[in-house]
C-alpha cells in the first residue's frame, strides 16, 4: 500500500488508510505500507510500515498540494520500488497522488492495480489558490483520467467521487466505502 501521507497522523486520508488497513489485517492480509518518514506508527497483525528516508528540515506535511510533496513522493515512489523488487506482492493499494507511482510499479511488476481516490487531484488544484493555474490543472484532470483508466478497480469514499470515475470511465469497477468514524 502506497501513502502520500504522514501517516500516522489524525487527519482526513490517514483515517481512512487506517480503517483500509484494519479491515485488511483482521482478515489475515499481510500489507506492506509504504509512506512519507512523518507520522507515527500505529501496530496491527500483518502491517509492516516502511518510511522515505528522514529529511531533517521536513517535519510536517501541510494538506493540499505543495512542492514538499512533489519531493517527498519522488522518494516514496523509491522506497516502493525497493519494497517491489524484494518481495512479491500480489496488488499495489495506492491512495491519492500515489496512483501515478501505482500505475507505473504494477506494469512493471506485472501485478494489479487498485486506486483509492479519496478526492479528485485537480480538483483539489483549482481549491488552492497557488495552484489554481488552468494549464496546470487541466493537466491533473488528463493525470487523474489515466490513473483511473489504467487501475484495475477504484475505491471512492463518496457518491461524488464514483460519479467522477463513472464520467471517466464508466466499465472501471467502482466501489464505494464511505468513511465513518
Amino acid at each position: 500500500m502506497i501513502v502520500p501521507e504522514p501517516f500516522f497522523t489524525p487527519r482526513g486520508t490517514p483515517f481512512s488508510v487506517r480503517g483500509r488497513l484494519k479491515a485488511l489485517s483482521a482478515l489475515g492480509h499481510h500489507v506492506d505500507v509504504v509512506t512519507y518518514h512523518i507520522g507515527n506508527d500505529i501496530s496491527l497483525p500483518n502491517i509492516q510500515i516502511y518510511r522515505t528516508p528522514w529529511i531533517p528540515w521536513i517535519r510536517s506535511v501541510a494538506i493540499g498540494p505543495s512542492l514538499t510533496k512533489i519531493f517527498l513522493d519522488l522518494l516514496l515512489f523509491g522506497v516502493a520500488l525497493i519494497r517491489l523488487s524484494s518481495g512479491r506482492y500480489d496488488v499495489i493499494h495506492t491512495h491519492e497522488e500515489a496512483g501515478l507511482i501505482g500505475i507505473v510499479l504494477a506494469r512493471w511488476a506485472n501485478v494489479q492495480h487498485l486506486y483509492d481516490m479519496h478526492s479528485s487531484l485537480s480538483q483539489q488544484l483549482a481549491n488552492f489558490k497557488a495552484y489554481n493555474y488552468r494549464p496546470i490543472v487541466k493537466f491533473f484532470e488528463v493525470l487523474e483520467g489515466l490513473v483511473i483508466r489504467r487501475a484495475d478497480a477504484v475505491i471512492t469514499i463518496c457518491p461524488e467521487l464514483s460519479k467522477r470515475v463513472a464520467a471517466i470511465d464508466k466499465d472501471r469497477p467502482c466501489f464505494l466505502i464511505e468513511n465513518t468514524i
